[in-house]
């Protein structure tokens, strides 16, 4: 279950009044704790082992997937979705989803990784992203003979796609993975159907945050850039030339004037909520600070680009675009 939180002007499911511009409404989206079940009934057994060449350009054999480690959230949820996660032994600090993966024991943050711990759980595949840091800790755990896998992200509409059908290869289930693309290709076509039919165009800013230390906006490269104009909005930090992330300044927020602001749900909490986001300089003063317009979500649904993308999208097409 998907939480968004949606403050002031956004109407909550088809109230016909308009709350109040300090009211506070929690829309609940139901959405399947996994679009894997498709992929699982039509499929075979996993067929092992699998010889593959990687987006890093290393050939790899995978003869077992008895015992795998994704150092990626969303990595972590795309094996899940394939109906695989009873053979994953641990996650790192991003997978926050489905709460199975969430609850297994973690090897540390893949940008920050560390090759004893991984080892010590001794996995038959690593999979890991372009992300992954120090490299220096994957070519350790190759030299101990275990295979690892990375899969390079793609700031594309296509990367969730990609990814799926890369991991469902590396773990020998492709005819799986192909259901499963089939149906985030169905999520993902009706969210751009319904964003091609609205006629208004919000100005949107995507923000992360973590307490007073970090207060980025997201921008070109960070996947938002993408997700943004799919949805029918405008990416003020495009307009503002902005990289893939840059401090929140109050000159910045003035600039950009969004009408919508984003960001995670633990992004939101860890500034004290809506009153504590809207103390950063700049934002009270945004016609999105005004009226209190934020959308939060999971930060791995937000952020992950995983199997889940097309009902983000969707979601977004629908709280982005109501008036």
């Amino acid at each position: 279950m998907i939480t968004m939180l949606v403050i002031g002007g956004l109407a909550a499911g088809c109230a016909s009044a308009a709350p109040d511009a300090a009211a506070v409404a929690a829309i609940t989206v139901e959405t399947s704790a996994s679009p894997s079940s498709s992929a699982t009934e039509s499929s075979t057994e996993p067929a092992l082992p699998v010889t593959l060449t990687d987006d890093e350009g290393t050939n790899v054999t995978v003869t077992s997937i008895d015992r795998i480690i994704p150092v990626d959230g969303d990595l972590a949820e795309i094996v899940f979705a394939l109906g695989l996660g009873d053979n994953v032994v641990a996650t790192d600090l991003s997978a926050t989803y489905p709460p199975e993966a969430d609850a297994l024991p973690q090897i540390g943050y893949q940008r920050a990784l560390s090759a004893e711990p991984i080892a010590a759980l001794e996995p038959t595949l690593v999979l890991a992203t372009d992300l992954a840091r120090p490299v220096e800790v994957i070519d350790q755990l190759r030299s101990l003979d275990i295979p690892v896998v990375l899969i390079a992200r793609q700031v594309s509409l296509e990367g969730p796609v990609t990814k799926v059908r890369a991991v469902a290869k590396a773990l020998g289930v492709p005819r799986r993975g192909e259901a499963l693309i089939a149906t985030m290709q169905v999520e993902i076509d009706a969210a751009l159907e319904a964003a091609a039919a609205v006629t208004d165009q919000p100005r949107v800013l995507v923000l992360y945050v973590r307490g007073e230390q970090t207060q980025l906006i997201f921008g070109k490269g960070s996947g938002i850039d993408v997700l943004l104009p799919a949805v029918g909005a405008v990416d003020v930090a495009a307009e503002l030339e902005i990289g893939e992330t840059q401090q929140i300044t109050a000159e910045a927020l003035l600039r950009a004037a969004p009408d919508v602001l984003i960001l995670s749900t633990t992004g939101l909490a860890s500034v004290g909520g809506i009153d504590g986001l809207l103390s950063i300089p700049g934002l009270a003063e945004t016609p999105a600070g005004k009226n209190r317009r934020v959308l939060t979500f999971e930060d791995q649904y937000l952020f992950g680009a995983g199997p889940r993308y097309g009902q983000l999208l969707l979601e977004l097409v629908h709280a982005i675009h109501q008036p």
